[in-house]
């Protein structure tokens, strides 16, 4: 069953469906109705999305990662810790007002066997947060993720749509401020991958992903702070972790926002 979970108006959607996007290995990811020979499960449409990439201590976060997963290591010795926040409208799945999701991923390497365009990245979840519950009912047997609904979360974006500030009822995550005053934003497509573990079992899922986004790698500008000492860390295994050194920023063009679609996962 395809949902299709609609965020902003029509008008700032239709740039991205009508542009030409030559996107990883030429494939336009907007056509695809199956990846991998999977067929499509869910359609997003993001009003808004920045994602952060840190590197990490290998030896603080190999313990959290399953047989059959291997991490991306940048420099040895040194994983991926990869941030999300995306918000959606009201309206999205007959919510009456704004919600979000938060993301906590390792960058893992792709599973190249899969018959799909190369991907450009693959995670690892560890955990999605949420202050839907109706987005957590959905999501949840759809990808087989770990999703938990936290109605204490705030998640708010910059005004400007260059960062973010994220928190719970247990204090502040992370905050996020992207390192460009003025944002180079490019139409740009790609292809990705995601394992999970939930249920006892490791659940590997496709994704396409198409829009303009701001994206800088390596950049020492711009301000990111982790709240290393807040018990979630802990709670995922990542107790005294420490990032070093922001890897990639990636967010999304201010009013035009992005779209995702995912696959039906496979366990493996």
């Amino acid at each position: 069953m395809s949902i299709r979970c609609s965020i902003g108006a029509q008008a700032a959607e239709e740039p991205f469906r009508s542009a030409s996007f030559r996107g990883v290995d030429h494939v336009d990811p907007a056509a695809a109705d199956t990846l991998a020979g999977r067929p499509l499960g869910l359609e997003w449409d993001l009003g808004f999305q920045i994602s952060f990439t840190f590197e990490v201590p290998l030896e603080r976060v190999a313990s959290v990662v399953p047989a059959g997963v291997e991490l991306v290591e940048p420099v040895p010795g040194r994983a991926l810790l990869n941030l999300i926040h995306a918000r959606y409208a009201p309206g999205t799945l007959d919510e009456p007002e704004p919600f979000d999701e938060i993301v906590c991923s390792l960058i893992a390497q792709p599973d190249l066997s899969v018959p799909m365009p190369t991907p450009r990245q693959t995670l690892f979840v560890l955990d999605v947060a949420s202050d839907s519950a109706a987005f957590v009912e959905y999501k949840v047997p759809a990808l087989r993720m770990p999703v938990r609904h936290d109605p204490s979360l705030r998640a708010e974006p910059a005004p400007d749509g260059r960062g973010t500030t994220v928190s719970d009822g247990r204090g502040p995550l992370f905050s996020l401020v992207c390192g460009e005053a003025s944002p180079r934003y490019k139409a740009r497509s790609l292809f990705g991958q995601y394992f999970a573990q939930t249920d006892d079992a490791l659940h590997h899922g496709v994704w396409s992903w198409w829009g303009a986004m701001h994206e800088s790698q390596r950049h020492r500008r711009g301000r990111s702070e982790l709240n290393v000492e807040h018990p979630r860390w802990a709670e995922l295994g990542l107790s005294r972790i420490s990032a070093r050194d922001c890897f990639m920023q990636q967010v999304t063009r201010p009013g035009e926002g992005a779209h995702m679609r995912t696959y039906a996962p496979t366990t493996r």
